[in-house]
């Protein structure tokens, strides 16, 4: 009985000590070149060991870990204090790497660095303690639902992100005042009570002229002090705005901006000193393009309208993202502010999409600014590309985004790998003379844990770029399947030319002179062209200028390549 009772009082001991450790103080942005970022944790009690306690750091964009730090060896100091930072900070305990300003994440486990390698999803598996926080970034809600949290806390809440951090008060909330590195926290019960937030910056016209904007804040925290607030351009609206010295919540409203001119406002009262700059929104009407390969001609910051319809082919929750294709090319629409609120599946055809034209690490982005609403067809489904993995390499903006195909191809395990796919890591493919990366960037597709095929198989996925390197993104279990028709051989020196043409004609050649079948398919799959090839040329004059794929059988072995028509 003796023995049981100690073993009791020894878990009891260390879950106690496994809840000592918090997140006390994290400031992400300054002015500048972010030379001064730091996260300060606090133990209960002083000099207390970290041993077995590891920092992780939580990138937004993708909900996976970017870095980790191994606390064993280390103690908090006379105050229960320990920082890690980088820079200006004087003498941190640990030295920080870069720390991304949000929508973003930190968090302690118990465990070690190596428990959380690079690209790790999301999770509450041993989790002590965890800050959601962003710069005014919309609430990451699967960081939030990941670490268990509730609140994504705002360092720019004040409009002072530069120059205030994140602060923990009583009860385990936070506020936002003057950086205390190693230091006393602020006393939160006289922190400025009122707290705004930008709801949308909206231009009230639109022409090629000079028009004008409003911009909407929220306050919460009002009624309690007495507040004067200016503002460098436009106008209250007196009607539609509320008092924040007399309401508890409202919306304080500015009409008139000349676009051009930025918004300049202070709000000020016994506790407060808010300000902020507010950007002014370009009103200039959107560029119209007709499919997508011209729109990502486009110039990375202007808005464009899509007139031509595209497919969805695929989808997720994370940051509301949709790939879309047509028969010209393929974009991924980023949606973090969930602006389409419409319903939409795999094969929905959807027109008139309006938004901005974005990069992200190399990747062309469109950024929707309106809903296009209810589809203009459905069902449709996209014939993927077969191409080669040299073709990828060489040319991976060609496919970016584009359901694409690689055939008898073998995956290559991870180092210390157990033979199954892991979220968010690279796997070497190869047909035996060429090689590539298979990326599983998508962490909740369902074939995550599933084994890793043996054998050759075909391939399907999204083509990609990272900083360069040439990916590609499986989107589900259907994308990886050893049990896919693998064709036995190809054609071999198989040649379509002219190749993008414009004359109304194309050569195809192979090493044999037996009959041959080609069909041309556009990038929805429809069947556009069929015929026995009984000489080299084939006559593609009917087909309008696009995207397809052209496809031969020759003695039982088949081959596709992709032919532009201008």
């Amino acid at each position: 009985m003796k023995k049981i009772t100690f073993s009791i009082l020894i878990c009891l001991i260390s879950t106690l000590s496994f809840g000592q450790v918090v997140i006390n103080e994290l400031d992400s942005d300054q002015t500048g070149t972010d030379n001064a970022e730091f996260i300060e944790l606090k133990t209960t009690n002083p000099n207390t060991s970290l041993d077995g306690y590891v920092v992780v750091l939580y990138n937004g964009s993708s909900d996976e870990s970017y870095a980790a730090y191994d606390l064993d060896g280390y103690t908090t100091d006379s105050n229960g204090l320990f920082i890690l930072g980088n820079g200006t900070i004087a003498n941190p305990d640990i030295s920080l790497g870069t720390l991304q300003n949000g929508a973003d994440a930190v968090a302690i486990y118990s465990g070690d660095d190596t428990d959380f390698p690079n690209d790790t999803p999301v999770t509450s598996t041993n989790l002590i303690d965890a800050l959601v926080y962003g710069t005014s970034d919309s609430d990451d809600t699967e960081l939030l639902t990941g670490l268990n949290q509730t609140v994504q806390y705002d360092e720019n809440i004040n409009g002072n992100k530069d120059t205030e951090s994140i602060q923990r008060g009583t009860g385990g909330t936070f506020c936002v005042g003057n950086p205390t590195p190693d230091a006393m926290n602020i006393n939160c019960s006289t922190v400025c009570p009122l707290n705004i937030t930008i709801d949308n910056v909206i231009c009230e016209s639109i022409s090629s002229g000079t028009d004008t904007y409003s911009v909407t804040a929220s306050f919460t925290g009002g009624g309690t002090e007495t507040y004067s607030y200016t503002f460098s351009a436009g106008n209250l609206d007196m009607v539609n705005s509320n008092d924040p010295s007399t309401d508890t919540s409202g919306q304080i409203i500015i009409t008139g901006i000349p676009e051009g001119t930025d918004l300049d406002y202070t709000i000020t009262s016994t506790t407060c000193n808010i300000s902020d700059n507010i950007t002014s929104p370009s009103c200039q009407p959107a560029v119209q393009v007709s499919d997508i390969s011209e729109l990502r001609l486009g110039t990375v910051g202007n808005t464009y309208t899509l007139t031509g319809e595209a497919v969805i082919t695929f989808q997720r929750e994370t940051r509301n993202q949709k790939y879309i294709e047509d028969n010209s090319a393929a974009i991924l629409i980023d949606d973090d502010a969930g602006i389409i609120t419409t319903t939409y599946n795999v094969g929905d055809g959807i027109t008139g999409i309006t938004g901005e034209l974005s990069e992200y690490n190399g990747v062309l982005q469109f950024v929707p600014e309106s809903d296009p609403g209810a589809t203009t067809s459905t069902g449709n489904t996209i014939t993927p590309q077969i191409i080669t993995l040299a073709d990828f390499n060489n040319n991976p903006n060609d496919y970016e985004s584009e359901v694409i195909t690689f055939q008898n191809i073998t995956i290559a395990d991870i180092t210390d790998g157990n033979g199954t796919f892991q979220g968010g890591e690279s796997y070497d493919i190869s047909n035996g003379s060429e090689t590539s990366i298979l990326r599983t960037n998508f962490f909740d597709a369902d074939y995550i844990g599933n084994q890793i095929p043996t054998g050759t198989i075909n391939l399907v996925g999204l083509g990609a770029e990272f900083n360069g390197t040439a990916q590609i993104y499986p989107r589900n279990s259907n994308d990886i399947d050893a049990n896919l028709a693998v064709e036995n051989a190809t054609i071999s020196e198989f040649s379509l030319y002219p190749n993008p043409t414009s004359t109304g004609t194309v050569q195809i050649k192979t090493a044999k002179n037996t009959e041959a079948e080609v069909a041309i398919f556009n990038i929805l799959g429809q069947k556009v062209l069929a015929q026995k090839l009984t000489s080299n040329a084939v006559n593609v004059s009917t087909l309008q200028s696009g995207v397809y794929l052209v496809k031969v059988i020759q003695d039982g072995k088949a081959t596709t390549k992709k032919l532009i028509i201008e």
